[in-house]
């Protein structure tokens, strides 16, 4: 497809989806959830002819059948397909962003109380598991200065996101592309200050990061959050996506341990996102370009694993 036409659909695209979301906005929190899951339908039923070789990786890397494999992918897109949605809707007129954070519960934050107390900061490690926009809200609501690293998405338009996640109560930190070190020492400003950073842990770009195999594929891993959790001491702590009906679940995990050194810190953050995906996989963002673009290593094993489709 030429560049000029692709970038007319994706305005296209960009418009509708907002048009979508302004309407669903002014019809309450009710309405946000129900059309998200909508979305996340409609695009699995829209795609499913070109997710076959997406499906067939689902089965290679859980080692289920091609109609468990399906139904993961389904729930996978009413989930973070969903949740995109829902982050659209937020700074768009006549939204009501409190009363979607209100709805999020968070379980165990009795271990930010004990960081609290003890004026220490934390990175809070998230994943496309749900609505992780939404969580940092519910703890900025809480009483937690809860920090939300982005960057801006190719495809809306620049200072949008940074405006959904501020509806929210959260603060918003964006990825400087020209001056990364830029947004480091406002990441390292947080930390030093007490406050929570949250951070997509299973993105990276093409450039940054360290080439891992997850879930049996070789891709790059971000590794700037480890070494600001070198340089400040402040835990890693997950936080990992449960539920998504009838609304939002998080728990709050223990501290990753930290290895000898940052590979095998990564590989301990790694490792517990892999759990994490094996036993939720419906709760997870299959589909998203960060892992389907990439192929398994051949000398990975084939999954004999039996995943759960929550």
């Amino acid at each position: 497809m030429k560049p000029s036409l692709r970038k007319a659909r994706r305005g296209l695209a960009q418009r509708l989806a907002l048009a979508l979301a302004g309407w669903a906005a002014r019809g309450g929190a009710r309405r946000v959830r129900r059309t998200g899951r909508a979305v996340g339908t409609v695009h699995w039923m829209l795609a499913w002819p070109f997710w076959g070789r997406l499906r067939r990786d689902v089965q290679r890397a859980l080692g289920v059948d091609r109609r468990r494999a399906s139904r993961i992918l389904l729930g996978g897109a009413r989930t973070n397909d969903g949740a995109i949605f829902e982050a659209l809707t937020l700074a768009r007129p006549g939204a009501d962003p409190r009363s979607l954070v209100e709805a999020v519960e968070i379980r165990n934050t009795a271990l930010l109380d004990e960081l609290a107390t003890r004026g220490q900061g934390a990175i809070l490690l998230g994943m496309h598991m749900g609505n992780g926009i939404l969580m940092a809200g519910k703890l900025a609501a809480q009483g937690r200065p809860a920090h939300v690293v982005f960057r801006d998405p190719r495809r809306m338009r620049p200072g949008y996101l940074e405006q959904c996640i501020a509806a929210t109560g959260a603060t918003p930190i964006p990825l400087d592309r020209d001056n990364p070190v830029r947004s480091f020492r406002h990441m390292l400003r947080v930390l030093t200050s007490g406050g929570l950073i949250y951070v997509l842990m299973d993105q990276a770009s093409k450039q940054e990061g360290e080439i891992r195999s997850f879930l049996g594929k070789p891709q790059r891993t971000p590794t700037g959050v480890l070494k600001l959790a070198d340089r400040t001491g402040v835990p890693l702590v997950p936080v990992d996506g449960l539920e998504r009906e009838p609304n939002w679940v998080f728990t709050v995990r223990d501290p990753l341990p930290r290895g000898d050194d940052a590979d095998a810190t990564l590989d301990a953050v790694i490792a517990h996102m892999e759990g994490q995906v094996r036993e939720r996989p419906a709760m997870w963002s299959w589909h998203q370009r960060r892992w389907k673009r990439y192929h398994f290593d051949p000398s990975a094993p084939v999954s004999k694993e039996r995943a759960s489709c929550r």
